[in-house]
């Protein structure tokens, strides 16, 4: 396998080679539509749900998982990843039309998706234009980008990425942006250029204070399309969509569980690997991800130097390779709501009930699972530490000057977050 092709995730495949096998020879009109007629496209459909749910089924929790809340929580789990596939033929499937749509969210997650970011996509088509009107708002940053699609099902690539705080605005943060193939004659305002293999456009918003930023907001229209009606869908569209929602479904469960089975196997307690960049990602974003699991009565306190990097955050991630509750639970921390140590490290401390310290990372009982951190716009890598330790000698593992945090503060910054999140995800 060349530089050029690096395998992506855990499928020890280069995307190319991951597109191909997934992405065979398109059937031809009159085959799709015979198959959405006859029922065959339909009962594919559900046998890919049924798919993805036997993954769920064959993931190894037996040993941790006494009462079951690993395995209910992959169920819940798979009905986002449902939710997901659905959105990709609803509302994900039209280029002539598009939307910006939310995937993931708090309520569909997949991937390990950034405790802090807001991310959305609409599909597009390289040979059209399209104008993306929106507000800058207090957002602390967003990434733009083109991209030809998901990581899963082998399309990894980043072809252009365009930073909110590089866009040119108004004075009261209104903006524009063209995507085209070529920069019109005379455009002189922010432009974003479209390559024969985008696919897709995407923001991921990042959220650093809680309590003061509000999203940035985001709408898209093609050039020349305003007020056009679609026309009716046909048999062979609608085979096409289902057979693209239950491939969509099926592969994501299949994808992560693999790759996060491997980083399972290969874990040794009380390690954390090195942050790494990985195919798919932006420029100067790392990523450091392994397994941690805990006994009762320990806890794992998480060292490190800080990044020199705009953007820094720590979170945890459950058996299924999506991040824990942060909406009512302290799963994640950033540079604004961690504490920095008067000796300049950040320390976090990993564990099942509340220890009484700002950086606590709450497991929500789960017996194991993932972390994760990264170091976003970032000049240096650090590798954090870990130290897994009983739960009664905390105290002897932080800095003495570290101060108590109350339950009346934690609920506060549990409210926050509350907050937030319905700034962040408002009902549509």
């Amino acid at each position: 396998m060349s530089d050029e092709e690096p395998a992506i995730g855990g499928s020890g495949k280069s995307g190319a080679a991951l597109k191909a096998e997934l992405h065979p020879e398109k059937r031809d009109e009159a085959e799709n539509a015979r198959r959405l007629l006859d029922g065959t496209a339909w009962r594919e459909f559900c046998r890919a749900l049924e798919a993805a749910g036997e993954h769920v089924l064959a993931f190894p929790t037996a040993e941790t998982d006494v009462p079951g809340q690993l395995r209910s929580e992959g169920f819940q789990y798979l009905l986002g990843l449902v939710n997901s596939g659905i959105l990709q033929a609803l509302q994900l499937s039209d280029p002539e039309r598009p939307r910006l749509v939310r995937n993931p969210d708090s309520e569909a997650k997949w991937g390990a998706e950034n405790v802090d970011n807001q991310y959305l996509w609409a599909r597009i088509r390289p040979d059209a234009a399209y104008r993306i009107e929106g507000n800058r708002s207090n957002a602390f940053e967003a990434l733009l980008e083109i991209k030809d699609g998901y990581m899963q099902l082998g399309d990894d690539q980043v072809f252009e990425t365009l930073l909110l705080s590089e866009l040119e605005t108004e004075s009261g943060g209104d903006f524009e942006i063209l995507l085209s193939a070529e920069r019109p004659a005379g455009h002189s305002g922010n432009w974003m250029p479209l390559c024969p293999d985008a696919r897709y456009f995407t923001v991921r918003q990042y959220f650093v204070d809680w309590a003061a930023e509000r999203p940035a907001r985001f709408e898209i229209y093609r050039v020349g399309g305003e007020g056009e009606a679609p026309p009716p869908i046909t048999p062979a569209r609608m085979a096409g969509l289902l057979d693209e929602a239950g491939l969509w479904t099926l592969q994501t469960a299949k994808f992560w569980m693999e790759w996060i089975d491997q980083l399972r196997r290969d874990h040794v307690k009380g390690s954390l690997r090195e942050p790494r960049p990985f195919v798919g990602g932006a420029k100067d974003i790392v990523y450091g991800n392994d397994w941690w699991s805990l006994d009762p009565d320990e806890a794992m306190i998480v060292e490190s130097e800080l990044p020199d990097a705009r953007y820094w955050q720590v979170q945890l991630c459950d058996v299924w390779f999506r991040t824990m509750d942060y909406a009512t639970r302290q799963s994640g921390l950033n540079a604004a709501q961690a504490r920095i140590d008067s000796d300049g490290m950040l320390r976090c401390v990993v564990a099942h009930r509340d220890p009484g310290v700002q950086n606590w990372l709450d497991t929500s009982g789960h017996p194991e699972g993932m972390l994760q951190y990264r170091w976003i716009w970032t000049q240096s890598r650090p590798h954090p530490r870990v130290r897994v330790v009983p739960f009664s000698e905390i105290r002897d593992a932080l800095p003495a000057d570290t101060p108590e945090y109350s339950s009346a503060q934690r609920r506060e910054a549990l409210a926050v977050r509350h907050r937030h999140l319905a700034r962040r995800e408002p009902v549509t």
